[in-house]
């Protein structure tokens, strides 16, 4: 079996669903979640604790009225434009894009998100089983920095939540290499890059057990791998 060997997944080739006033296309459901999962080729069936990746945009001036969580990590990039959010952990907050909240659903909580003006605000939500249930609920934002990753989720930092995943978000610069050699998914958010000797681009879903990628052109990317621990 080759170790190098990837696989990309475009959503260009997946359906475009949503709802209210969000437009989206799911890109990775775990089946320790959504059983039905197991049956579609065509997306990722994530990794470990991390179940759930969709890729899209609120509405100008739209988005998701306010609904339930429960024992859930939800980590939301905006990419573009700015997200308002109200909910039970608060209200008035405000997601600049590029920047990141995470939110710690545990016991319970509500929220609504939407854009804040008459321009779509592009997201990317990823969702991760968190370490055990029951846990308090509570959010964290995030603004990242013009080049390199930044850890919000897991790792070592205690800034972040603690968890049996690793996620980062971030930019590489034009030439820079990152390998990697564990089993891992990648989001291309923006611009180009190789990766184990093939160009991805955005809104292209990656997966495979090592990397060695080099970005290319204005690369921004999300990248999930295992714990530390793991």
């Amino acid at each position: 079996m080759n170790t190098d060997a990837v696989r990309i997944i475009d959503k260009q080739t997946l359906p475009i669903g949503g709802f209210s006033g969000i437009v989206e296309t799911r890109m990775a459901m775990s089946p320790k979640a959504w059983p039905h999962a197991l049956t579609n080729t065509q997306i990722s069936h994530g990794l470990d604790d991390f179940i759930y990746l969709a890729y899209g945009h609120f509405k100008p001036n739209n988005g998701a009225p306010l609904h339930p969580h429960r024992d859930v990590d939800i980590v939301s990039f905006i990419t573009s434009g700015s997200v308002g959010h109200q909910g039970t952990l608060g209200d008035g907050t405000i997601i600049n894009g590029p920047g990141v909240q995470v939110q710690r659903a545990g016991t319970g909580m509500q929220h609504a998100e939407f854009s804040v003006n008459d321009e779509k605000a592009g997201i990317v939500q990823i969702w991760f089983l968190p370490p055990k249930n029951g846990l308090s609920p509570a959010y964290q934002n995030f603004t990242l920095d013009k080049t390199g990753l930044t850890t919000v989720l897991g790792g070592s930092d205690s800034d972040t939540f603690d968890s049996d995943m690793h996620c980062q978000i971030g930019f590489i610069e034009d030439d820079e290499t990152l390998a990697l050699s564990k089993p891992f998914v990648a989001i291309i958010t923006r611009g180009t890059a190789t990766i184990n000797g093939k160009k991805v681009t955005e809104g292209q879903l990656i997966e495979g057990k090592n990397m060695s990628l080099t970005a290319t052109e204005n690369l921004g990317l999300v990248l999930i791998t295992q714990g530390e621990g793991k």
